[in-house]
C-alpha cells in the first residue's frame, strides 16, 4: 500500500468522523479527497460522495425519527425535489457535457477540470456564506447589547 493510499483512507476517517460529529452535507470534504488522494475520477467521486454523505444522514435521520425529532412533512417538501434535481443532472445534464469543454493554446479544459472548477466555485460560495453569516450573528449581538446598555 502506497503513502497516497494511506492518506486516503487518513482523509475518508476523517471525513467520517466529521459526518458524525456535525450530520451531513460534507461532500465539500469527502470529493476532493476522493479525487485528489484515491485517484477517482471526479463523476465517480461525486457518486461516491453523494452516497457517503447519504447514508451517514440517513444514519442521523434513523436516529432523530426514533427520537421524534423529524418533521416529515418538510423532509419530503425538500428530499423530493433533492433526488429529482439529483437524477435529472446524472442522467442528462453530465452526460450532454462534451469531455473538451474548450481549449487555450495547448490548454485543455476537459469535463473533468470542469467539474472540479464548479466544485470549488461551490466551497468558495458556501465559505463566504459562512463567514457572512457569522458577521451578521456578531453584529446582531452587539445590536442587542447596545440596545440593553442604553
Amino acid at each position: 500500500m502506497e503513502l497516497i493510499d494511506i492518506l486516503g483512507f487518513l482523509g475518508a476517517l476523517i471525513i467520517g468522523i466529521v459526518l458524525g460529529l456535525i450530520g451531513g452535507g460534507d461532500s465539500i470534504l469527502t470529493v476532493p479527497v476522493l479525487v485528489y488522494l484515491l485517484y477517482l475520477n471526479p463523476l465517480i467521486a461525486t457518486a461516491y460522495s453523494l452516497f457517503v454523505v447519504g447514508v451517514s444522514s440517513l444514519v442521523g435521520a434513523i436516529q432523530n425519527m426514533r427520537n421524534g425529532l423529524v418533521d416529515y412533512r418538510t423532509a419530503i417538501v425538500f428530499s423530493i425535489p433533492a433526488l429529482i434535481a439529483v437524477y435529472l443532472t446524472r442522467k442528462y445534464i453530465i452526460p450532454a457535457i462534451p469531455e473538451t469543454l474548450f481549449s487555450i493554446n495547448e490548454y485543455v479544459v476537459t469535463k473533468n477540470i470542469g467539474i472540479m472548477v464548479f466544485f470549488a466555485i461551490i466551497m468558495l460560495l458556501a465559505s463566504i456564506s459562512m463567514i457572512r453569516s457569522k458577521k451578521k450573528k456578531k453584529s446582531l449581538k452587539l445590536n442587542i447589547i447596545t440596545l440593553l446598555l442604553f
